[in-house]
């Protein structure tokens, strides 16, 4: 009958992805008494975030975005920029000393040979690490994805996904069309309207909720109301939607 591996203590925690999730799941192991090495297959940590466009600001307060155990510093202001959230990343790795493996990609995961000291292997470039536990935070954001839509082959414009997407200089005198009206497109088509595009277009499959960064005060309210039968709680969101954004 099959043995099953016994975890070897000494073994760190294995940690895919150094990005916000990445890093924090590092950082409340190596709290927790659980040392953690976190693997990063780019040159550098929170790698999705620093390629995004030039004026990428998040949607969220610093209180709202900060990981555990470190706040986002008061000068980068109540609308985070691309720029200083990745270096808030970057002093999160100092702050907590955390182990970041850069250039390090995982090729696969795989369960160790009975009889191992520790239950899993990872394989790497540089080879197997043997490991009694990973945390995969690769995230969802890093392939981008264009639908296969029919035109595609002869359409004649530019066609770019937001993740390629940098600035609105290029779209100066021109009509555009943003198709997702998301956090990405509506800041983005904001951004074209406003920087000289001809004429923006948002299409969406169906109508979204939009309220500006303005009425983010209203958004703690609406957390009083979880707690709520969800009947009342659609009630009292169109309420505060309506006094936050008016018709």
């Amino acid at each position: 009958m099959p043995t099953t591996p016994q975890r070897d203590l000494s073994a760190p925690t294995i940690v895919i992805g150094a990005g916000p999730h990445g890093l924090a799941a590092a950082a409340l192991l190596n709290r927790s008494g659980e040392p953690a090495v976190i693997m990063e297959r780019s040159d550098r940590v929170g790698a999705s975030w620093a390629q995004r466009y030039d004026h990428l600001r998040l949607h969220t307060t610093p209180s709202t975005s900060k990981l555990p155990g470190l706040s986002v510093p008061r000068q980068a202001g109540r609308w985070v920029s691309r720029d200083d959230y990745v270096r808030y990343l970057e002093g999160y790795v100092v702050h907590h000393r955390l182990d970041v493996r850069v250039a390090t990609p995982v090729q696969r995961i795989e369960r160790a040979e009975p009889g191992s000291k520790a239950p899993w292997l990872v394989h790497t470039p540089d080879g197997p690490v043997p490991t009694g536990a990973v945390v995969v935070a690769t995230g969802r954001c890093h392939t981008p994805n264009i639908p296969d839509w029919p035109g595609r082959s002869t359409f004649t414009g530019t066609l770019l996904h937001s993740a390629h997407y940098r600035s609105p200089a290029p779209y100066r005198g021109q009509h555009v069309l943003v198709v997702g009206a998301g956090n990405s497109g509506t800041e983005i088509a904001s951004v074209l309207a406003g920087a000289g595009a001809e004429r923006v277009r948002i299409a969406v499959r169906t109508p979204p909720n939009i309220l500006p960064r303005s009425s983010a005060r209203w958004h703690a309210a609406g957390r009083l109301t979880e707690a709520l039968p969800l009947a009342w709680r659609d009630r009292t969101s169109l309420l505060t939607q309506r006094l936050a954004v008016p018709d």
